[in-house]
Parts: C-alpha cells; structure tokens; sequence
C-alpha cells in the first residue's frame, strides 16, 4: 500500500487501472485522462458539500462508508509511484466503479431530495395563496361589518346627542344647561333652607336653655318650699304639743283649786 518506486504505464493492464497525477499539472497527462479526471473533480466538488450537509443532518457515524470515506479508501487501496518526480496512483477500477455509482446515487439523492424540496415549495406557495385569497376573503367581510359598526355608532352618537323628554326632543348640551341651572337653583334653595334651619335652631337651642335654667330654678324653688312647709310643720307640731301640754297643766291647776 502507498508503495513509491520507478515504475512504467505498460506494467498494467489498461482495463484494470487508471492513473491519477498528483501534485503537479496537467500538462503531461492524455487528454482523455485529463478529461476524466476533470469530470470527476467537478462530481466531487458538486456531491462534496451536499454528501457532508446529508451526512451531518443523518448521523455522524455514517460519515466513514459516504463518498469521502470511500475516496480515502480508494486512495489508500491504490498503489504509488513516482516517475520523473511526479507521484501517481494506480487504481483498482472496481473500486472506481463503485465510487463512481456511490457518486452518482448521490447525485440522485440530492437530485431527488431538491425535486421533493421544489415540490413541499410549490405545495406551501399553493397554500399560501389559498390562505391569502381566504384572509383576502376575510379583511372584506371585516371592512363592511367595520362599515355597518360605524353606521351603528353614528346612529348611537345621534341617539346620545339629542334626548327626549316628555317626547320633545332636546339637545344633549341644552338639556346639560337646563339640569344644571335646576341643580343650581336648588343648591341655592337648599342653601337658604340650611340658614334659616340654621338660625331656627339657634333660637330653639336658646329658647330650650332658658327652659331648662327655669325648669332647674322651679325644681329648685319647690324644693326649698317643700324644706320650708316640713319646717314649718314640726314647729306648728311643737306648738301644738307645748299648747296641749300647758292645757294639761292648766286643767291641773283648775282642779287644785275646786279642791
């Protein structure tokens, strides 16, 4: 494997092998070589980046049986040679055949997998316009409900701005002035009926006080009178027992002297 040495194109057999150039030109490879060669850095170049985004999107482990693990191991299964300081490989073409199938079921795959993108696309864009037609449909049945809501609240701002009492129809700012001037007025009523509660109580209040400063003097008075009359009556009750005890003495004295 990887074996450099001097070695010449008649060695092999040409249905078995190709040779690959590597890190020089192309100036000394035939044309049909160079070709193929051409073409199939194009594939790789094309499959490279879409085998990797697959791969990655897929699993990681699958990475070593895709097109690049297969190319390594193509490299690594080829012998080495090296002829006037340029190194060549010589490749098994049932390992090329195989690489090259991998590469164009690849080919296929992305292929497939851009018609089926192109496809979910073109279904999502149908889909679309059918929700964009059905919102069309939608905003219209919402601008005339939207009409028929502001015809509503017209009528509405006309019901509130003109009122009717006792079936006469009056302006909302005209009947605002009239129950505010009512209100007014009967502030002012209300006003004048306080004061002169106000000062009725006040006489009430005064008039009540005197009541009460007499109705204390009164008690106070029958009080005294009721102290005077008890006074008086035990003195008329002393007198009287000092009246009946000199009649009894007197009496006495009569029958002293008819003894």
């Amino acid at each position: 494997m990887d074996k450099q040495h001097k070695f010449s194109y008649s060695t092999f057999p040409k249905k078995y092998y190709f040779y690959i150039y590597r890190n020089s030109t192309f100036t000394n490879i035939p044309k049909n070589m160079k070709a193929f060669f051409l073409s199939l850095l194009i594939v790789l170049t094309v499959a490279a980046p879409a085998v990797q985004a697959q791969g990655t999107a897929k699993n990681e482990t699958k990475t070593a049986t895709g097109l690049t693990g297969q190319f390594n191991d193509l490299k690594s299964k080829s012998n080495s040679y090296m002829e006037g300081n340029r190194e060549y490989k010589v490749v098994n073409v049932s390992l090329l055949n195989s690489f090259w199938q991998s590469v164009q079921a690849t080919i296929k795959d992305v292929e497939q997998k851009q018609i089926n993108d192109l496809n979910a696309t073109r279904k999502d864009l149908e889909t679309a316009k059918a929700r964009i037609t059905e919102q069309e449909k939608e905003i219209e049945a919402l601008k005339l409900d939207n009409a028929q809501k502001e015809a509503a609240v017209q009528q509405s701002e006309d019901a509130v701005n003109n009122l009717h009492v006792l079936g006469i129809p009056i302006h909302k700012q005209v009947y605002v002035i009239i129950n505010t001037a009512i209100i007014a007025l009967l502030l002012i009523a209300l006003g004048v009926v306080y004061t002169q509660f106000k000062s009725s109580k006040k006489v009430t209040d005064q008039k009540k006080k005197e009541f009460e400063d007499i109705d204390r003097e009164f008690a106070e008075f029958k009080k005294n009178a009721r102290e005077r009359e008890i006074k008086i009556k035990r003195e008329l009750q002393t007198e009287m027992n000092l009246v009946a005890e000199l009649n009894d003495q007197v009496a006495a004295l009569q029958k002293k002297a008819h003894a």
